[in-house]
């Protein structure tokens, strides 16, 4: 449960808002709600069956529920809604109630007691409570009456009527569509979310798809199924990811169920889903809850429909391009989903006490991009984000001492490793970046063991200033996690990565551009500088931290932590932490930023300390604020105290959240529901900090103007806040600092240090799981 007392409140907003945004008229897909009866009551019964019930059996629960209703109606429960192992009702029935049914010739008893009772005052914006579920229960509810089921827990629904409708019989693929739901409690006032959802099936099952492959050898089945999705239509009808296979279990194999008893899985599919399994020798797919790490499920591959798509799908473009039509809405078809569901829903939730407004109105902010710094030049980006590098860089450097790593097999390898050079030459010197030939070190194996002797001999005691290897793609999987080990935790030096289809794309010109920019950027030197908005102190240090999870078993998470080490955000501080596998918050935390400050002390001559701190943390969910809060925001309040007991900055912490529901479209004229046609995605700098926000301080930015699809804005929610910023500052902090991310020219969705966090843990996480040389700890390495 959320602490209210300690949330920050939204700061005011200055006169300076009206001069460094506009105002701009949105819609969103929350639709306001009120309620028929005020005063109605949501009284809550514990249920137990006898004999008791597989807690994945939902459909049998609801079955037996369903058949014992007229009994529990005599008893004066005369409407209800069976939710997990409890029943929801506005009936309040204070006897014991028992209540029989028959099913499969079997003789259950249900047996129901009243636990509590809420009402509507209850409602809270940071607790959810059997008011808030009762009514997404009551919207679950319409929606079956829809006629649509839930497919896995997120509040999906789709309509089995539609499930061969969006067929894409070329590539053996369909697209279910439907709906996604959610409720919402803003500053006082209840919302429904509703947005667009889609679900890409195969025509496979996971006994076909393994079948598909070709192949006997155990570990080739399992590096293609692990981390693969499946849809099991039966029980609860879940997705589970694939953990392991277990080549050592079929359907013929015992389990043990709750009551103790012995039963094979065939027997269990037949008794409790009355499917019969055709195939008995074949092995059993493993699922490993996450929330209960000694929760395991055995599941019958013959049993599950493969979802999602292939490599070789994903590689297709034209395969690409027909899922696209039906996942991939513009705002406006986005909208006409969102709208066609609402008004459907309206029908059925009215009959429940819940009343729908079609109020989609949002006002929102428009900030000014800021101006991006050249070496000779400044820009404005427009109101896409965007923006060219044709002119000399900010800072230009001068690359002299390097090596190209390459396997030689003959004059063509070498001729393409010389066009490779020329083309870095000539393009980096339009830009001010000025390379060197380099030191060639051929190789005539691709033997990683090899590559790496050979390197350490060429080396000797003088590193050079970076190692640049061009591979073939095939070769990237064995040789590039072992290169990135070998620089950046044995050597301490840059490494850049060249794969050979460089030699093939369309404009090979442009694409070594952009290499020559990264190497540049990793040896220290910015392509372009952003102005610090006006407010912020030049002795602020900005921190981005963000996790990365490996999908694989047995492999330990990564935090990223990335701190900048002035208010220009030139230089940074980097340092990987890591953790257990699947372990969301650090304890270590406290002890990096103390580092960090260190750092920033150093590279500003020692002469002051940052005086204020801002922390950007991505990579955990609403329902983590309270662990969040004290595990690793009292660790860096502790440690920050720990340097002088004198030392006081300023101090906040931004949780971030990609992962959202929420959808914000352009109003370009005229009201949207009376002309259509009318909606856009919103322009980069958007944001919505009113209405559907909370009572806290937490606001919406678009950084990013997407051209395709529907755009996804990004939601910042302040966990931390001791500075005078007005609440625009903040705004104003974030969107600027989306433009810093110097691997791409415009903004990004994030602030750039937490995209720099995100690329470290990345990098370290999906290869070698180590440290980083301490001469790498202030470059920007991790692109």
């Amino acid at each position: 449960m959320q602490k209210i007392s300690d949330l920050p409140k939204r700061p005011s907003r200055s006169q300076r808002l009206e001069q460094i945004s506009r105002r701009i008229n949105l819609i969103s897909n929350h639709f306001p709600m009120k309620f028929i009866q005020q005063n109605q009551a949501i009284n809550i019964y514990a249920v137990e069956f006898d004999p008791p019930i597989a807690d994945d059996a939902r459909k049998l629960r609801e079955e037996i529920v369903r058949l014992a209703t007229k009994d529990l109606q005599i008893q004066g429960l005369q409407e209800f809604t069976l939710r997990g192992k409890n029943i929801w009702s506005s009936f309040n029935v204070k006897d014991r109630l028992i209540a029989k049914a028959s099913f499969q010739e079997l003789e259950y008893v249900v047996i129901a007691q009243h636990k509590k009772e809420y009402t509507l005052q209850d409602l809270s914006e940071t607790t959810t409570n059997p008011v808030t579920q009762s009514i997404n229960v009551a919207v679950k509810r319409s929606l079956k009456e829809m006629g649509m089921i839930e497919i896995g827990r997120q509040s999906k629904f789709y309509d089995p009527k539609n499930i061969e409708c969006n067929r894409i019989n070329e590539h053996g693929l369909k697209v279910w569509r439907g709906v996604k739901t959610s409720f919402q409690f803003y500053q006082g006032m209840p919302f429904l979310q509703i947005d667009f959802a889609s679900r890409v099936l195969r025509d496979q099952n996971a006994l076909e798809f393994m079948f598909s492959l070709n192949t006997k050898n155990i570990q080739d089945i399992k590096n293609e199924m692990v981390g693969l999705s499946v849809l099991a239509a039966y029980g609860n009808c879940r997705i589970y990811r694939i953990d392991e296979i277990d080549f050592n279990l079929s359907p013929k194999h015992s389990f043990l169920l709750q009551d103790g008893k012995s039963i094979t899985y065939q027997e269990y599919y037949k008794q409790r889903y009355n499917i019969q399994i055709r195939d008995l020798q074949q092995p059993l797919l493993v699922f490993k809850d996450k929330r209960n790490q000694d929760k395991i499920a055995y599941l019958v591959p013959e049993l599950l429909t493969m979802t999602g798509l292939t490599d070789r799908q994903r590689c297709d473009q034209k395969c690409m391009q027909s899922v696209a039509k039906f996942t991939k809405l513009t705002p406006q078809q986005r909208d006409d989903e969102i709208y066609g569901f609402y008004q459907k829903l309206k029908k059925h939730l009215s009959k429940q006490n819940i009343l729908l407004s079609d109020d989609q109105n949002v006002n929102g902010f428009q900030l000014q991009a800021p101006r991006i710094y050249m070496g000779n030049k400044e820009y404005q980006t427009d109101q896409s984000g965007f923006f060219m590098i044709k002119d000399p860089v900010f800072q230009g450097s001068h690359i002299q001492d390097w090596f190209m790593v390459y396997q030689s097999r003959g004059k063509n390898d070498d001729d393409d490793v010389d066009i490779i050079v020329s083309e870095l030459q000539k393009q980096g010197e339009k830009i001010g970046i000025k390379i060197e030939k380099p030191y060639f070190v051929m190789l005539r194996d691709n033997n990683i063991q090899n590559w790496l002797q050979r390197l350490t001999a060429e080396i000797g005691d003088k590193p050079p200033q970076m190692i640049v290897t061009f591979i073939n793609e095939r070769d990237k999987d064995r040789i590039y996690g072992h290169i990135k080990k070998y620089c950046f935790q044995d050597q301490g030096i840059s490494h850049q990565n060249i794969l050979s289809k460089f030699l093939r794309t369309k404009n090979p010109s442009s694409v070594a551009s952009k290499i020559a920019q990264q190497m540049s950027i990793k040896l220290g030197n910015p392509l372009w500088a952003i102005p610090k908005p006006n407010g912020i102190s030049d002795k602020t240090m900005i921190v981005g931290i963000d996790i990365y999870h490996k999908l694989l078993t047995n492999r330990k998470s990564c935090m990223g932590f990335v701190a900048y080490l002035e208010s220009e955000c030139l230089n940074t501080f980097a340092k990987p932490i890591i953790m257990r596998e699947g372990q969301e918050l650090s304890h270590e935390v406290g002890r990096v930023i103390v580092e960090a400050i260190s750092a920033y002390f150093e590279r500003n001559g020692r002469k002051y300390l940052p005086d204020t701190i801002i922390v950007f943390r991505d990579g955990v969910g609403n329902a983590q604020i309270e662990a969040l809060k004290q595990t690793e925001i009292q660790q860096m309040k502790n440690a920050i105290k720990s340097i002088n007991k004198n030392y006081n900055p300023q101090f906040a912490v931004i949780m971030i959240n990609k992962k959202i529901n929420d959808r914000f479209f352009m109003v370009n004229s005229g009201n949207h529901q009376e002309q259509k046609q009318q909606l856009s995605n919103p322009p980069s700098g958007s944001v919505i900090a009113d209405k559907i926000t909370s009572s806290y301080f937490d606001y919406f930015i678009t950084a990013q103007y997407v051209t395709q699809g529907t755009c996804t804005p990004t939601h910042y929610r302040v966990l931390e806040n001791n500075t005078n910023f007005s609440e625009e500052l903040f705004w104003q902090l974030t969107y600027y600092q989306c433009f810093n991310y110097q691997n791409w020219t415009g903004a990004v969705r994030v602030p750039s240090c937490v995209q720099y966090a995100h690329k470290l843990a990345y990098l370290i996480g999906d290869t070698y799981q180590g440290n980083i040389h301490k001469r790498l700890a202030h470059l920007q390495c991790c692109l």
